[in-house]
Formats: structure tokens, sequence, C-alpha cells
């Protein structure tokens, strides 16, 4: 029969470590808004933070989420990088942190409508021409409509 050996010389892992590494391993990563907003750019890179906005860090349906402010012409970029930017948040905080991202979209209003004018070919304005009721025409030669850049 076997003894069961105990060995009281063996040291744990942690004390052969440096103080520096003891400290990282103790402490968590800061996930506050504000150290994720300092460094937004570093963690992206600045093609997708040119993009879109940290707005919010909150739980919601019981997970971290993180909610963006993304401009409607850049919608579909990072829509579809959604789970690159989960991985790369996740990477820099060194744990899974964030499992959902939540897209606000951001109107410029002012700047998404201008006014256009009807351009009437000559075969439009002898209809126009031949149309009895005066108002009617004055509309329809006056017609103006809002249109997307």
């Amino acid at each position: 029969m076997k003894k069961n050996r105990t060995f009281s010389s063996l040291k744990p892992i942690r004390s052969l470590l440096p103080d520096n590494v003891k400290k990282l391993i103790k402490n968590k990563p800061s996930t506050s808004y504000n150290d994720l907003k300092k460094s937004w750019s570093k963690i992206l890179g600045n093609q997708i933070a040119g993009k879109c906005e940290l707005t919010k860090i909150n739980k919601y349906n019981g997970h971290n989420s993180i909610f963006l402010k993304v401009d409607r012409k850049d919608l579909i970029d990072i829509d579809y990088s959604r789970d690159e930017i989960i991985n790369k948040i996740n990477a820099y905080l060194g744990y899974n942190f964030v499992t959902n991202i939540l897209i606000n979209i951001e109107d410029n209003k002012g700047l998404h409508f201008r006014k256009k004018s009807l351009n009437l070919n000559k075969r439009v304005e002898n209809l126009l021409n031949n149309i009895g009721d005066a108002e009617l025409k004055h509309k329809l030669k006056n017609f103006t409509f809002n249109k997307d850049d």
C-alpha cells in the first residue's frame, strides 16, 4: 500500500510571478463608460470608431450591452461590424464583457433634405397649358418636393 506524499517545499505559482503581473491578474480592467470612451479609437481603430459613437453601457435583457450612435449613411457598415466590435472590446478588456450592441440612428436634420423643383420638358408643359383649372395649373407648374441627398 502506497502512502500519499505531501510536498511542503512546493510554492504557489503566484509567489513566482513578478509584482507587475500579480497586479494585472488581481485587478480587473475598468469597464466604466469614461474609460471605454477615452480608448474608443484605440480599441476599434480610426475607421470604425469614426463612424460610431459610444453613448452608454447598460444591462439589456440580463446582458451587458453598449449603445452606439451612428449616422444613417454608416448604419450598414456598423451593423455588419457588430461581431467585430464586440470581439475587439472584449479582447481589449481581457474578458467577455459585452454581448450585445444596440444602434441608435443619428439624424442630422436640415442636411438630409433639400428642395428640388420640377423640371418640365416641352411635352409636359403643353399638357399643363391645356388644363382648364387655373389654380391646378399654377400648383402643378410650381410643384416642389423634398428629396434625400
